[in-house]
């Protein structure tokens, strides 16, 4: 999938924030970067949204990811640009 291509619609979920709508269409693609313990990093983009804030999670197909940054946003056409990670590796087996 082509970054601009919103074609993913997610559900948003903050600790802390009641997200109204919790839904949104953004774009995601692999950013190509590995960050803490082998999680995957993405770059997410979509139209604004004011949900998406530090610590909003980004749920989507079975997968968890956790905004770790805005990078962008562009007022004139009311995009922004994210960077997430994701929170569980996939294929691990919990330990007991």
């Amino acid at each position: 999938m082509a970054i601009g291509a919103y074609r993913h619609l997610v559900t948003l979920t903050h600790p802390a924030v009641a997200i109204d709508p919790p839904t949104w269409y953004c774009a995601i693609s692999p950013s190509g970067a590995s960050v803490n313990d082998g999680q995957a990093a993405y770059v997410v983009r979509g139209r604004y949204h004011g949900g998406v804030q530090l610590d909003t999670q980004i749920t989507f197909e079975g997968r968890t990811l956790q905004i770790q940054s805005v990078a962008d946003t562009d007022e004139r056409h009311n995009e922004i640009t994210c960077m997430a990670v994701e929170t569980v590796a996939r294929g691990r087996v919990p330990q007991n």
